[in-house]
């Protein structure tokens, strides 16, 4: 379910308000509980347009249709199962007693954090930054957290002097998929593995593209079902909650890399401006 919110946030926050589709994005974040026990021809009521513009809204989010949407409403039912894995910790000791449930949480992440030294591969990084260098079509791909790392990762190489393509919605993300070139490089972001189950369409026009695919995981046995031309994996553990951190920590260790390997010193810049 929180897929559904995600994508419903980013629409929201990138759509116009006098978008039909932004009035039925709306009514799902402000009626969730709802959209489980409703028909299709219900919900296109309640936003005074057919069920046909409510289908296709579904397919703009991602979902096959909106039985496929409401799938995943189904399994959002009890106040647990909304936070129950948001860190791992037990809700109770967070309830009770904070600052223990804060000592937890943090010491479980500075564990995740101190093992990354004996994952991270630099050969495999270096080789995933040359990719990215030398290529002119790079684009990254994940949903929530790990996209959130992709879009800081490209934020600092369009610092660097190198674009690259990476979209928050999902729709575009697979517009993206589709225009790729066996010249293009695809770099797959996902802690735990998520990723592989809600965008199989997105990964087949990538095996369709032949492009270079990367894969940026924790999880040390993930199988994407298409061809992976590197792997870069940042730990033994595919919780997302901590794994996360790993990740973002390894994106800003790329960063600093690829200033190291490709970006010109000061010395040079200069040499070219005399």
């Amino acid at each position: 379910m929180k897929n559904l919110f995600y994508r419903l946030i980013i629409f929201l926050d990138t759509a116009q308000e006098n978008d039909t589709n932004y009035n039925i994005a709306w009514f799902m974040a402000n009626n969730f509980y709802r959209i489980a026990n409703m028909r299709i021809s219900e919900l296109a009521a309640e936003c005074f347009v057919s069920p046909a513009t409510i289908s296709r809204f579904c397919r703009a989010l991602g979902y096959e249709n909106f039985a496929h949407l409401k799938q995943e409403c189904y399994t959002f039912h009890s106040h647990d199962k909304k936070f129950n894995n948001l860190i791992n910790i037990p809700l109770e000791t967070m309830k009770e007693h904070p600052q223990l449930a804060t000592q937890q949480y943090i010491q479980q992440v500075i564990q995740y954090i101190s093992d990354l030294p004996e994952f991270l591969d630099w050969n495999e990084v270096d080789a995933i930054l040359k990719l990215i260098h030398d290529s002119d079509s790079v684009a990254f791909f994940g949903t929530q957290f790990s996209q959130s790392a992709a879009l800081h990762l490209q934020t600092d190489l369009l610092m660097l002097e190198k674009f690259t393509m990476a979209y928050m919605d999902s729709s575009r993300q697979l517009e993206c998929a589709k225009q790729l070139t066996p010249n293009s490089v695809a770099i797959i972001m996902t802690v735990n593995g998520y990723f592989t189950n809600s965008h199989s369409k997105l990964l087949q026009y990538l095996k369709k593209s032949g492009c270079q695919v990367v894969l940026i995981t924790c999880h040390p046995h993930l199988d994407l079902k298409i061809p992976v031309h590197h792997q870069l994996v940042l730990g033994r553990s595919k919780n997302r909650k901590t794994g996360k951190h790993s990740l973002l920590t390894a994106v800003e260790l790329m960063s600093l890399r690829y200033y190291c390997l490709y970006y010109p010193s000061l010395q040079e810049l200069k040499g070219h401006l005399l």
